[in-house]
Formats: C-alpha cells, structure tokens, sequence
C-alpha cells in the first residue's frame, strides 16, 4: 500500500526541511526592577555594580587565564607527545588543585569547561557526586554528556545531521559499547568543511570536581573500565581535588594508580585571591563604594572563618551596596566623579534636607561664618554648590588615602613582628578605624624603619614611585559647577584642599629626592674616642672604689658620628611620619563621609552572618515573629494555643520534659492542647491527633532536637538545651 493510500480518512505531512528559526526568549523583569527602574538611587547602584562586576569578570580573566590555558595545552598535546598511552592503557589525567573555597569551584570549573569547549572538543562530560552514587549512574551521566555535548554549542548543519542519531537514545541505554560506537561513527563521517580546514576534535574530557565526595570504590571501577577503552577512545580525565594529591594516592590502590598519567595544576589559594580582589577593586579610588572600617572587618572575619569564599564575600558587599542605596536618593551621590554633577541638578529639596541632617554635617557647619551658616541651610543653590566642592574634596582625600595606605603597606610588610599587619586589607581596616599614625604600632613600624639596609630601602622607595606614578594617571582635576551659579560669600567657606593631585605630586618629588640621595649616601661612619687614662688615680681603696669606676666608664666612653646614609634615612622616616599622619586621617572625620562609606554594621550583620539555632528557636517558639499573622499572637512566650503549627507546639512541650521524654505523656499533652473540651481518654485517641503529632515528632527529629532511645522503646531522648 503506497504511503498516501488508507482505509481512513486522513491527512498526510511531508516534511520539507524548514526548520523553525529559535526565538530569543526576553528575560521577564524582576518585581524589584519594575518598582524601582525609574529611581535615581536604582540607577546608580544598577550602574556600580555593573561596573563591580565587570572589574570582577576581568580579574577572573587575568587569574585563570594562565591555569586554564596550561589544562588546554595539556589536553591538546598528551595524546600527541605520548604514543605509549594507547599501548599501555594509560589514561592522562589532570589534576586541579582547588582548595577548600567549596562555592568558587561552579565558576572555577565553569570558565574551564567553556576554554575547552572553544578550544579543545565541544564533547566534555562533567559529573558530581550526588549524581553517580553508582558505577551505573556514573557511566551513564558521563556517557550522555559525551554523546550530547554538541548540543551546547551552535552546531552546523553537517553537524546536525551527523548527531541526529543520537537523540534518540535514551538515557539508560548510554553505555561504554554506546559511546564507542558513536565515536567510531563521528570519527568516519566527519563533514567536509572540517576535512577542508583539517580540525577535528575527537578528545572526550570527563571532568570530576569533587573528588573526595566520591565513593572510592566506584571510582576505581570507573578508572579500570576507562582503561580498557583508551587505546580506542581518546579520553581524559580532570580531578578536582580541594585538599592535596595524597588524596588521589589515598583513594586509588596501586593497580588504579598505575594506570593514571597525573599532570598536576596548582590553583590560587583562596586567601590570597581574596586579597587580589579587594586591592585592586575595592580598595582603590575606583570604586563607587567603600566600607568603614567596622563593615570591612566584618566581611573579611567572614570569609576567614566560616566558608573561605570569595563568591559569598562578593555577595555579602553587594548586600551592603544594596542595604546602603535602598530608598535613599541621597546616596546617589556615591558614584564616579564626572557624574555628580548629574546627580545634584537631580536631587529635590527634600533630599538636601536629608543631607543636611547628616551626623558629619553639623562640624563642617559649626565651622564656618554666621552668614553662611544660614545660607547653607536656607538656600538650596548654595549649598548644591558646596556640596559639589565638598564631594570633590572627599575624592581627593581618598585617592590620597589609599595610596597612603598602599605606601605605609609596602614600607612595613617586611618589618619584624607585622605590627601593622602582613596585607594591605589588615593594614587599611586599622587605618580606617583610628588614625593609624597616632598610635603606638606605627611609632615603633617607624623606628625600626630606622635601621633598614640601604639596598632595602631603595627597593623599597622604587615600589613606592611605581604605586604613585599608577595614581597619578587616575586623578582628575576639581572643575567648578555649571549647574548653579557661584555665590558671592564663597569666600567664607573654609575649604581645603591640600589633599588630592597636589598632594601625590608632592609626595612623588620627596620620594625621588629621597631615592637619589640614599642610592650616592656614604655608610661609612666615623667614631671618636675620648681617653682619660692620664686623669685616673689608681686608688684602690675602699672609699674610692665607686669614682674609679665612674672614671673607668669616662675613659672607655665611644663618640660615634652618623654616617651620611643614616642622616639622610633619619629625615626620610621623619617625612614619612608626617606624610602618614597627614594622609591617613580616619574617614569618620571627613565631611559628609556617610555618602559614599558603608558603615551600618547592625543591620546587615545578622543577614550576613547566619545564626540559624536562634533563628530556628524563634520560628519554633513565636511563630508569629516570621508567619506575621493574627492567629499565631501569644501573650506570652511561654503560652500556647490549638492554632499554632504542630511542629511548634511539639516543640514546646518537649521544652518542659526532662532528659527523656515518655511519647504517650508528650501525645497526652499535644492532644490537651488541641482539644481540651474532649475527654482525657477519648481526645488522644483521635487519629488526626495521632497523624499529626506523629509528623510533629518526625520534623523534631529532623531538626535534631530529639532521637529515638535504645534504653526504652516508647520514649525519646532529648539533644539540646
């Protein structure tokens, strides 16, 4: 019977090769942007931390290139340099040393998988722990990713006609045998236009990113069956190991071992690539917001003791961004130079009230004449334009700041005892809390700078130059605002401005100065002896004994003369006491700080850092501290009603129990509770009351209050508290 003939009715479709163009889905905007995209205070944090992120995906860049380019040639060439590999079913494998930072793998591994795919072979299969419990699973979520890795990248028409086959199969049925078969079918009827510029990626890349996580057992089966297919498969295998690579040892017996070809690959230590962040992002100039000394602290006890991530230090200061612009148009004024001029003409007179109420404004205030004291309170023109100089002096005086802080961090680093600490994220968190230069670690950093070698403190002063001849290429000139015109009594106004471009250029010609006469200084020193031998009695007796010895020191008594070298370091440190002690002065002291430093601890500690047995106290006992509603009100915290959650009422009871805790009694309680008009023996034999006091105790149990007791079978043991 022909194909278009039937017995039905029907209607028959040819398919004529159209193929249905993708659309682009538009990404639906959030709720918070609908509400907000029009506010100026969203705007700018919407612009700042693109800027951040931006930054942040350029460092990524410049961090991993080197690593991931190193992985990419070794992946490319070990099947090449080593012909022995096929024979002796060895597999190459590279192993990545990660580190314990458990949340910066996804991006570390990401950006890996996404080098090799431009550049190796779009086929990489990369498996977690919690998805190959077996050897089963493992083999078939590797062997699907590998058969389906095209799928990922834009796939040419010969392409997709070559791995159409492949589809269809499911996943149960991706096998060693599978994957080899269609290997052996890509590899034979490779398309012409690859033929034609001779590129065909045939590697197969299995990645493991947490290799400890892993049954070893089912490893090793993994590793032997990989084995006996190399010579036909070209395959290899990346660990990520976040310990060391006795792991890898530990986990494989020899006869596993033996068959690995281990490349080893360092990554970079989560401590310092969180320094690398915050000084070439966040402690610059550059960035549209800086932390107090408070806030910085915090983030960075944070990352040091709980998790060693960079991505949640990352997320916790884009939390304190968002906590800091939210519903305040002021903080508009926190961005790049060049734009507060656009924010000011913007800004209503409401929010320079809100500016003036600021805790910073009323010394800057105190400290002018009368008369402008009541202009800038009544004219909001005037003090837009005050508010533009001062915003610009505090410009200034952060680029002086953190360059100071850079400065005092590299002529410190290698003094004994670190002090003033070994980085430059320890040393600006005690610069921005105090002024450093009055306290007594600095006074001894700068007395044993006084005997530093010359060759050291050359180095030293030609770090220096370098860091500020950087800086000087970011400093942009005070101009005067075209908004508002420049009032008459600008004069009164006490501004200064001995911070900024001048006071780097300054710095820079003290420290050349200082750097060439150090480099011809002579060390030679010159010592004078003054003896009195002539002038001593030689009396020996009694009485005399204690002026013989006086006379005695007289004679042997040294007259040492510095020598050129330690003059000229002698007025070098002195300069640097008092550069440190100009520049370094706390941000709390300057006018109108709150605008552009975060400094609400309080209010983001306690998102920031978890404190989930509190929290989980709370939710279980008041209830209505998180549900918010009307039926959940207790007048005391200790009271309770039928119309509590279960779990909570659970809770309670079991908080009047004992060590042990009888389930009949504690089901007796429950039931009184919900129930209490009922009769004693009939209301806990109810078996809704027996279902859910029943799942009450099991969400007890799950949260670890309680757990069965082998001693008696009809109670439980109480955990906490």
């Amino acid at each position: 019977m022909e194909s278009t003939v039937s017995v039905s009715k029907g209607v028959f479709l040819f398919p004529n090769g159209y193929k249905k163009q993708k659309q682009s889905k538009k990404v639906p905007k959030t709720l918070f942007e609908k509400l907000f995209t029009k506010e100026l205070w969203y705007i700018t944090f919407k612009r700042n931390w693109n800027f951040i992120n931006s930054e942040i995906q350029d460092l990524n860049n410049r961090t991993y290139s080197e690593l991931l380019n190193d992985i990419v040639h070794y992946i490319l060439s070990v099947y090449q340099a080593n012909e022995a590999i096929t024979q002796d079913s060895i597999i190459p494998s590279a192993t990545l040393l990660t580190g314990v930072n458990q949340p910066d793998h996804v991006l570390q591994f990401r950006a890996l998988i996404e080098k090799i795919r431009n550049e190796v072979t779009p086929h990489i299969a990369m498996v977690n722990s919690q998805d190959a419990s077996t050897l089963k699973h493992l083999v078939e979520n590797a062997v699907w990713q590998l058969i389906h890795g095209h799928e990922t990248v834009d796939a040419t028409e010969d392409d997709e006609i070559l791995c159409s086959p492949s589809k269809k199969l499911r996943k149960s049925l991706c096998t060693m045998k599978a994957l080899k078969k269609w290997y052996n079918t890509i590899s034979s009827s490779s398309s012409p236009k690859k033929k034609r510029h001779g590129i065909i990626k045939r590697t197969l890349v299995i990645i493991i990113p947490d290799f400890e996580s892993f049954n070893s057992n089912v490893l090793q089966d993994f590793v032997m069956i990989i084995s006996s297919y190399v010579p036909t498969l070209p395959i290899v295998l990346i660990f990520g190991v976040a310990t060391s690579v006795s792991a890898l040892h530990k986990s494989f017996p020899y006869h596993v071992s033996s068959k690995l070809l281990i490349k080893v690959f360092h990554s970079h230590s989560s401590p310092a690539y969180m320094n690398q962040v915050l000084e070439d992002i966040f402690l610059t100039p550059r960035s549209p917001l800086h932390l107090s000394g408070k806030a910085f602290e915090l983030l960075t006890d944070v990352f040091l003791f709980y998790d060693f991530s960079v991505t949640g230090l990352l997320q916790s200061i884009k939390y304190c961004m968002m906590d800091h612009y939210y519903g305040d148009n002021m903080k508009s004024l926190c961005c790049e130079r060049d734009k507060i001029e656009e924010v000011l003409v913007d800004l209503t007179t409401q929010d320079l009230e809100n500016i003036r109420q600021l805790p910073s404004f009323r010394p800057f205030v105190e400290a002018q004449h009368y008369e402008t004291q009541i202009k800038l309170f009544e004219d909001d023109s005037f003090f837009k334009e005050i508010l533009y100089r001062e915003m610009n002096k505090l410009h200034d005086y952060l680029n002086s700041f953190y360059i100071c802080v850079r400065l005092l961090a590299l002529f410190v680093k290698d003094l004994p005892k670190n002090l003033l600490g070994k980085t430059m994220r320890e040393i600006f968190a005690k610069c921005a809390n105090d002024c450093v230069a009055s306290t007594q670690d600095f006074a001894d950093c700068m007395q044993l700078l006084e005997f530093q070698s010359q060759v050291k403190l050359v180095e030293t002063i030609k770090s220096a130059l370098k860091v500020i001849n950087s800086a000087l290429k970011i400093v942009s000139p005070v101009k005067p605002l075209r908004s508002t015109p420049t009032k008459n009594n600008m004069e009164n106004i006490n501004l200064s401005y001995d911070l900024g471009d001048n006071f780097v250029k300054t710095v820079r010609v003290h420290m050349v100065m200082f750097l060439k006469q150090i480099e011809n200084a002579n060390t030679e020193a010159t010592i004078s002896t003054t003896s009195m031998g002539n002038e001593i009695d030689v009396d020996v007796t009694p009485d005399n004994r204690y002026k013989l010895k006086e006379k005695l020191l007289q004679a042997t008594r040294v007259d040492k003369i510095q020598s050129e070298f330690e003059m000229i370091r002698s007025r070098l440190v002195s300069y640097l006491e008092e550069m440190f002690s100009k520049g370094l002065q706390p941000p709390g002291q300057q006018p109108f700080y709150e605008i552009l430093f975060f400094s609400d601890v309080a209010s983001v500690k306690k998102q920031i850092v978890g404190a989930p047995r509190g929290a989980l106290h709370t939710a279980l006992s008041n209830p209505v501290h998180y549900l918010q509603c009307s039926c959940c009100h207790l007048p005391t915290s200790e009271s309770m009603t039928d119309s509590l959650p279960d779990v909570c009422l659970a809770y309670k009871l079991h908080r009047e129990c004992g060590k042990h805790i009888n389930l009949y009694d504690w089901l007796q309680a429950f039931a009184a509770v919900l129930k209490p008009e009922e009769d004693d023996e009939l209301r806990h034999q109810d078996p809704k009351i027996q279902a859910r006091f029943t799942r009450a105790v099991s969400e007890l149990q799950f949260l670890g209050f309680i757990k069965a007791s082998k001693r008696k079978t009809d109670h439980v043991m109480r955990l906490t508290w």
